[in-house]
């Protein structure tokens, strides 16, 4: 990451353009007077996950163990439609539906093959273990074994998977029976078939499309998500066969080219899907399976400031450094007028554009329960219209500031001196940037309901994209010079930083739901907090 400072500018992650695939990892110079180690960064990466999986594997088991034993043995909130219904398909009844149910019945059916394998070899765990264990298994194995080790294998000093299995807003799924945490997996490793091609570009691409397609078997609004790894597919290979520029508008006509000639083997996986979506849409006349009177879509804005929030808390060790809260500062003094108006069209959407579902008030265990009526919709106006406007502008700005430095470059006139898309860097370029962004927007502003699990999509696709800030996070960077040996930064810290980041707010939030409990009058169990 870079970010550019009155006089002086941060050092550049050298490793971010498809021009500069052709390097070796090895000490490199990025700025005069500093240096990176990239080989020495990838070993320390290996061996880190090496070490702390096992590690991380015995905590969610434990926990686990001790959750669904001694804290919930019982149907926890929404438990008791997912468990409800997968009971009904067990019992062979598959045509019965619960109208409450909004969500397809991929997790149902996994439920039911899990349960005719499990069962026979435990015969004493409970029905409600069983079903807690298909997420389970896919969160602390299939996720970050199958779906994220391709990934990093590309992108060894992105990220880490050992920190993306512990990401706080999926990681509390692994203890309760929700379609979050396979909805997830099936629309990552179709994004992982399509950049990493394992099978070769044809089967790898079939694959993902097949992924894509199952994955709204969990979750509607991952078609959206389908188009924006169809914009990759088609994307990186056009990068290649049409040459892409620094003409931008050029660039998208090139995709669209590429799309219309490699429809067959770029896209048609993907567009099976969509019309099967499409033919779901006539049949049920809306997007929402059952209760649609409390799902309907709507213009809610505010939803991105929401999700910016959201992953400017959880990115806090990628971004935090002296430079980039000095880059903020400055950008506001030199660009005051825009500032101001930013902040005025922010506080306009927090005014008008602000829904505020029943759920949201009547229901507090969840933690949005505690945010949105005392900081977001709070009753003191200056939180309300000074304080929260600045954090969601920082968050904006965050969240793009962060993309900017990590989107793919390209020469005006040179050719690129990559010939297969298998070697291309993962990266977006200003075409998928695009497309990142319009599907946050489509996927959760027409949401009415504040809810965190619906930015566990957007938070890994961003991230997934993003390459660690090296800079220090408490040290001021000084670069040497004269004769003095150059000073080595390196972006492992921060990667440790956010492992241990996503474990501080895990075992956090495990100790408020096992500890802090109250009542509910309908309710014959005690009830807790999550996300």
């Amino acid at each position: 990451m870079s970010t550019e400072t009155s006089g002086e500018k941060a050092p550049q992650n050298t490793d971010n353009a498809a021009y500069d695939e052709g390097e070796e990892l090895g000490t490199q110079m990025i700025a005069p007077g500093i240096q990176r180690n990239l080989e020495q960064e990838v070993i320390l990466g290996f061996t880190v996950n090496i070490i702390a999986y096992p590690i991380v594997l015995l905590y969610f088991l434990v926990t686990f163990a001790y959750v669904t034993r001694k804290v919930v043995p019982y149907q926890f909130i929404d438990e008791k439609f997912h468990i409800g219904q997968t009971l009904t398909y067990i019992k062979g009844e598959w045509t019965n539906w619960d109208p409450k149910i909004t969500t397809p019945p991929g997790l149902y059916i996994l439920g039911w093959i899990n349960y005719h394998i499990t069962k026979p070899i435990f015969k004493s765990m409970s029905t409600l273990t069983i079903l807690r264990l298909v997420n389970l298994f896919g969160g602390i194995v299939v996720f970050p074994l199958v779906v994220l080790r391709p990934l990093f294998l590309f992108n060894a000093i992105g990220f880490w998977p050992v920190s993306m299995m512990c990401f706080p807003l999926m990681a509390t799924y692994y203890y309760l029976y929700y379609t979050d945490v396979w909805s997830t997996i099936f629309i990552m490793e179709s994004l992982s078939l399509a950049l990493t091609l394992p099978w070769g570009t044809r089967t790898s691409i079939w694959l993902s499309g097949i992924m894509a397609g199952i994955s709204c078997f969990f979750r509607q609004t991952n078609i959206i998500w389908n188009g924006f790894i169809l914009v990759l597919v088609v994307e990186r290979r056009a990068i290649i066969s049409k040459q892409f520029t620094t003409y931008s508008l050029n660039n998208y006509l090139k995709l669209f080219i590429t799309a219309i000639e490699d429809f067959n083997e770029l896209v048609l996986p993907f567009f099976i899907n969509f019309v099967g979506f499409f033919i779901y849409l006539l049949w049920n006349r809306s997007i929402t399976l059952g209760d649609k009177s409390n799902h309907s879509a709507g213009l809610h804005i505010v939803q991105m400031f929401y999700c910016f929030t959201f992953l400017l808390f959880f990115s806090v060790p990628i971004w935090a450094s002296r430079n980039f809260i000095k880059s903020y500062k400055i950008r506001c003094q030199q660009r005051n007028g825009r500032t101001l108006f930013e902040l005025l069209l922010i506080i306009i959407v927090i005014r008008f554009f602000t829904t505020i579902h029943p759920f949201l008030l009547a229901d507090n265990r969840h933690y949005t329960f505690y945010v949105f009526k005392r900081i977001f919709n709070a009753k003191f106006r200056p939180i309300k219209y000074i304080f929260v406007p600045c954090v969601y502008h920082f968050a904006t700005f965050t969240f793009m500031e962060l993309m900017r430095p990590n989107e793919m470059q390209f020469h005006p006139i040179m050719p690129l001196p990559i010939k297969d898309s298998i070697s291309l860097p993962i990266q977006l370029t200003h075409i998928s940037w695009t497309a990142l962004i319009i599907c946050m927007i489509v996927t959760i502003v027409p949401s009415p309901l504040f809810e965190p699990r619906y930015y566990i999509l957007p938070y890994l696709f961003w991230r997934i994209f993003i390459t660690c800030n090296a800079e220090p996070i408490f040290s001021k960077l000084v670069a040497t010079d004269g004769d003095e040996p150059p000073i080595t930064i390196s972006s492992t810290g921060r990667l440790l930083w956010e492992l241990l980041w996503f474990l501080a707010i895990n075992v956090f939030t495990l100790i408020v739901f096992v500890k802090h409990t109250f009542t509910w009058a309908d309710e014959p169990f005690l009830q807790r907090i999550i996300w």
